[in-house]
């Protein structure tokens, strides 16, 4: 039996079905991401759903135990982690046809509610796009409309590194 296996039925012999159920859902990102389904392990560990319209990008964050903090509502991280995706990737998407990408320089995040509802949606636009520097803003809300969190993050224009670079 490998190390994996062993590990896998040593955690599952005692797990409660919420412990089950993220092993799973963890397993299925993973695989999400195998197949290509998914753009980043971390979108498809957390299950993120990601959609452009216009200059905006608009990514889902279904809430889980995985998202929790000790109070069991989303983590701030989790949040933050939620409106850098957005914010980047719609700055990503725009700047692939240049050959370029950028990286989160700085971000800065104002949380204003708790959540109450099980999906978060985080919508990115620009609000500066310049040469070497870019800015958006990102607002977090619930399917019912009400706001969470505002964030604004500045990205560095870059070159990356070519795919095989990264093997």
């Amino acid at each position: 039996m490998s190390e994996l296996q062993l590990l896998i039925n040593q955690v599952t012999e005692n797990a409660s079905e919420v412990e089950i159920q993220l092993l799973t859902n963890f397993l299925r990102g993973i695989q999400n991401k195998q197949q290509n389904n998914a753009p980043t392990y971390l979108n498809a560990t957390f299950q993120m759903d990601t959609s452009f319209e216009d200059d905006k990008c608009i990514v889902t964050l279904p809430i889980t135990p995985l998202t929790y903090n000790s109070f069991n509502i989303p983590h701030g991280g989790v949040i933050s982690t939620l409106a850098d995706n957005a914010m980047g990737f719609l700055v990503n998407k725009d700047l692939h046809a240049e050959g370029k990408g950028a990286v989160t320089t700085n971000m800065t995040i104002h949380f204003v509610k708790a959540a109450t509802e099980k999906t978060l949606i985080a919508t990115a636009t620009y609000l500066h796009k310049g040469r070497q520097t870019i800015v958006l803003e990102c607002t977090v809300t619930q399917p019912d409309g009400k706001k969470i969190a505002y964030a604004t993050g500045s990205f560095f224009v870059i070159t990356p590194p070519s795919p095989s670079a990264s093997k």
